[in-house]
C-alpha cells in the first residue's frame, strides 16, 4: 500500500505541475502573438498614410498644379492619379476663396468648400483630418452597401512665384483601411477568431465588428492603449460577457499627419488557449494511465517479491507456537528464499544455534526488497519525465510549423517555393492577390511557366542548370528587380529575393516577391522633375545635354539640316536692379511662352542659367528656314511685356549654329553649342536685338 500511495501522489504532483507551467506559457504566447498583430496593423496604418501624404507632396509640385489654370489638364492629373489609387474617393484643387476649380470627374467643380475642416487647416500647411462621414459628396459618389466615411488630406499650393493659389485635397476611403485589416488578417482571423478594431480617440470604434462600428467603447485595453508608448496585451471582460485576450498599439505618436488611433486586436480565451485545454486533457489521460499502470506493477512486484517470506514466516510462528507437525515449505521463486528454505529445513534441529543467523537473513531480506522497491519508483519517474519532454517537444515542433504557416501566409511579400525541378510547393495568399493564380491552381506546376515571360525561360533554365552543377548563381541570395508574368497575360515589375535550403532529396528554393510598380513610378517622376526647370517648366541644362545629341543624330539619319539658336535677354540684369528679382522671374516666364509660341512643337526649347536660353530646330529644309524662325522670336519679344507692377520693353540677341550633316559630320555637340554661344556675342557687339550666323570656322 505504502508503494502504490507514493506512486499516485507522484503522478498526481507531476500533473498538476505540467498544467500550470503550461497554462501560463500558452497565455503568455497568446498575448504576444495578439501585441504583434496589432504593431503589424499600426505600422501599416502608418505606412500607408506615409505614401499618401508623399502621394500629396508630388501631386503639390506637379508644374500643371502649380499653374493653377489649366482646369482639364488639373482635372485629368487628379483622375489619373485616382486610377492608379482606387481609394482616393475624390481629390480636387480649391481657389483661394474656397471654390472648388477642378476635381475628379468634375465633382463639386464651381461649388465651395470654404467651410470644410480640410480647406481652413490645408491653406497654411499640410493636414490630416480624423475619420469622419461624407457630407458634400455622399449623394455625388457611386451607392455602396456601407456608407461613406473619409480621411482628409490636404495642402497649400504656390505658384512658381511662391504665391498661394489654392487648396488640394484628398479624400481617402475608409475602405482603404478595411483592406489593410482584411490582408494582415484573413484568413488567419476567420480560423482563429481574431477581430482587429480601429478606435478614435473618444472611444469610437472606426473599424471593426459590425455589431461595435460608430460604437463608443471603455475597455481596459482601450484605456491602456491611451497610456502605453509601446504596446501590449491585457485579459479582459467585454459588454457581450465574454473574455477575450486582447492585444493592443497607438498610431501617431510623434507624426502630426497621422491621426492617433487605438489599434486592438482581441480573440476569444478559449480560442486563443484551445492548444493548452488540448494539450491538458492529453496529459490528464496519459498521466492516468501511466499511474494506472504503475499501481498495478507496483502492486504485483510487491506480491510476488513478499509472498514466499510470508509463507515462511507463517510456518515458523507455527512452529514457534508447539505445532512440531507444520513442515518448512520448499520456496523455488527466487535464489534467495530458495537458500533460506533450504537452510530452515536442514536447520530445524538446531533452530536454537542458528536463530540469531536466520534473523540477520531475514532483516537482509527485507534491505534488499525496500532497495528494489525505491530503484523501480526511480525508473518509473524517470520513464514519466522522457515521455513529459518528448511530448512537450512534440507540442512545441507543431506550435512552430502552425506559427510559420500562418506568418507566411499573411506575409506583405508573395512567398512561393519550389523544388529542384522548378515545380511550385508552397503558394501563400499574397502570391495569389499578386499573380492572379489560386494556390490550388499554382501547386503542383513549373514555375517557370505561370510567372516567368516567355523571353526570360531560356535564361532562367540556364542559370538553374549552372547552379545546379556549380553552386554559383547571380540570382541566389541576392535582392533584383525584374518582370513576373500575370496570370491574364500582363507583365508586372517585382523585386524578388531567392534563397535556397539543401535537403537529403535535393534542393528547396524559395522566393519572396514584393510590387514595386509604384516605386518605379515614383522613380520616373523624380527622373522628369530633375530634367524640369522649376521656374519656366523647360528642359534644363541637362535635359538639354542629352537632347542636343540625339538630334544630331536623327539628322544624319535623316541627312537634314537643323539649327542651334543660343540667346538670352538684353539688359536683364537691368530689370532685375530696378524691378526686383521677382519681376525678373516674371519676366522670364513670359519670355518663356513667347518662345514656345514662335517654334514647333517638335522642336526643343531649353533654359540653360539665369536668362540664357537655347532651342533646337529640327528638319530644316536651309540655312534661311533658322534665319527665319530667329526673325520672329526677335518680332515676338520686341513686343512689350506687362508684368504685375511695371510695363517694360526688352530685346533678344539670337546665335544660330546650323548643322549639315553631309558636310559637318565631324561636328559634336559641345562644338555646335559653342558656335552658338559665340554668335550670339557676335549680335551683341553689332548692337544687340539681332540674328547672327555663326560659321564653322568660328569654333
Amino acid at each position: 500500500m505504502g508503494v502504490v500511495v507514493t506512486v499516485l501522489i507522484t503522478t498526481v504532483s507531476v500533473l498538476i505541475l505540467v498544467d500550470q507551467f503550461t497554462r501560463g506559457y500558452a497565455r503568455s504566447e497568446a498575448e504576444t502573438r495578439l501585441k504583434q498583430i496589432a504593431w503589424q496593423m499600426q505600422e501599416a496604418l502608418e505606412r500607408s498614410m506615409a505614401e499618401r501624404q508623399i502621394d500629396l507632396r508630388i501631386l503639390v509640385a506637379r508644374p500643371s498644379v502649380r499653374a493653377g489654370k489649366d482646369v482639364p489638364h488639373m482635372r485629368d492629373v487628379f483622375n489619373d492619379l485616382q486610377a492608379n489609387v482606387p481609394n482616393y474617393a475624390w481629390i480636387g484643387m480649391a481657389a483661394p476663396d474656397g471654390t472648388v476649380l477642378a476635381a475628379t470627374n468634375g465633382v463639386l467643380e464651381g461649388q465651395s468648400v470654404a467651410e470644410r475642416p480640410w480647406f481652413k487647416e490645408g491653406r497654411s500647411h499640410f493636414y490630416s483630418g480624423d475619420y469622419h462621414p461624407a457630407i458634400l459628396l455622399e449623394p455625388k459618389l457611386p451607392q455602396q452597401p456601407e456608407p461613406w466615411r473619409f480621411v482628409d488630406l490636404s495642402a497649400p499650393v504656390q505658384d512658381v512665384q511662391g504665391r498661394f493659389i489654392g487648396v488640394v485635397g484628398i479624400h481617402l476611403s475608409w475602405t482603404w483601411a478595411r483592406e489593410i485589416a482584411t490582408k494582415l488578417i484573413n484568413p488567419a482571423g476567420d480560423r482563429y477568431g481574431v477581430e482587429v478594431m480601429v478606435v478614435r480617440a473618444d472611444g469610437t470604434v472606426i473599424l471593426g465588428p459590425k455589431e461595435l462600428e460608430e460604437r463608443k467603447i471603455a475597455t481596459a485595453s482601450f484605456t491602456a492603449s491611451q497610456k502605453s508608448q509601446d504596446g501590449g496585451a491585457v485579459l479582459e471582460s467585454w459588454p457581450d460577457g465574454r473574455s477575450y485576450i486582447t492585444g493592443f498599439s497607438r498610431t501617431g505618436q510623434g507624426s502630426r499627419m497621422m491621426p492617433n488611433w487605438s489599434v486592438i486586436v482581441r480573440q476569444p480565451e478559449h480560442i486563443a488557449l484551445e492548444a493548452f485545454h488540448s494539450l491538458e486533457r492529453r496529459v490528464i489521460m496519459v498521466g492516468a494511465l501511466i499511474g494506472a499502470v504503475l499501481v498495478i506493477l507496483a502492486y504485483a512486484l510487491t506480491r510476488r517479491l513478499v509472498g514466499p517470506v510470508n509463507a515462511l514466516s507463517a510456518a515458523l510462528e507455527l512452529r514457534g507456537a508447539g505445532a512440531q507437525d507444520v513442515p518448512i515449505p520448499l520456496v523455488n521463486s527466487y535464489r534467495e528464499v530458495q537458500l533460506l528454505s533450504a537452510s530452515l529445513v536442514n536447520m530445524v534441529e538446531r533452530e536454537e544455534t542458528y536463530l540469531r543467523e536466520m534473523r540477520s537473513l531475514n532483516e537482509s531480506l527485507e534491505q534488499r526488497v525496500a532497495e528494489r522497491t525505491s530503484r523501480l519508483h526511480e525508473t518509473a519517474m524517470a520513464l514519466q519525465q522522457s515521455l513529459d519532454v518528448q511530448h512537450a517537444n512534440q507540442i512545441k515542433l507543431e506550435e512552430t510549423a502552425d506559427e510559420l504557416r500562418a506568418i507566411l501566409e499573411n506575409a506583405q511579400d508573395a512567398f512561393i517555393a519550389a523544388d529542384e525541378q522548378g515545380v511550385i510547393v508552397e503558394w501563400n495568399r499574397q502570391a495569389e492577390l499578386l499573380l492572379g493564380w489560386m494556390r490550388t491552381e499554382a501547386v503542383g506546376r513549373k514555375m517557370a511557366e505561370l510567372i516567368i515571360p516567355q523571353d526570360m525561360r531560356e535564361a532562367h533554365y540556364r542559370g538553374m542548370k549552372e547552379f545546379l552543377e556549380t553552386g554559383a548563381s547571380v540570382v541566389i541570395n541576392n535582392r533584383i528587380e525584374l518582370q513576373a508574368l500575370h496570370h491574364d497575360g500582363h507583365e508586372l515589375p517585382v523585386e524578388i529575393t531567392v534563397g535556397h535550403v539543401k535537403r537529403h532529396s535535393g534542393h528547396l528554393f524559395i522566393a519572396f516577391l514584393h510590387d514595386i510598380t509604384e516605386r518605379l513610378a515614383f522613380r520616373d517622376q523624380m527622373r522628369e522633375l530633375a530634367l524640369t526647370d522649376m521656374l519656366t517648366g523647360l528642359p534644363n541644362r541637362r535635359a538639354f545635354s542629352d537632347r542636343l545629341p540625339e538630334a544630331m543624330m536623327r539628322a544624319r539619319r535623316a541627312h537634314e539640316p537643323m539649327a542651334l539658336f543660343f540667346m538670352d535677354i538684353d539688359g536683364f540684369k537691368g530689370v532685375n536692379d530696378r524691378y526686383g528679382h521677382e519681376a525678373g522671374d516674371e519676366l522670364l516666364v513670359q519670355f518663356t511662352r513667347r518662345l514656345q509660341d514662335s517654334v514647333r512643337d517638335v522642336d526643343t526649347v531649353s533654359r540653360l542659367a539665369g536668362d540664357e536660353f537655347v532651342v533646337i530646330l529640327e528638319k530644316l529644309q536651309t540655312q534661311q528656314d533658322a534665319v527665319n524662325v530667329a526673325e520672329k522670336i526677335l518680332n515676338a519679344i520686341r513686343e512689350p511685356f506687362e508684368l504685375t507692377h511695371s510695363r517694360i520693353n526688352v530685346s533678344s540677341s539670337i546665335g544660330v549654329a546650323v548643322y549639315l550633316p553631309d558636310e559637318d559630320g565631324e561636328t559634336g555637340p559641345e562644338e555646335l553649342l559653342a558656335m552658338a554661344d559665340k554668335a550670339m556675342y557676335a549680335a551683341k557687339r553689332l548692337g544687340k536685338d539681332r540674328v547672327h550666323v555663326a560659321k564653322i570656322t568660328d569654333v
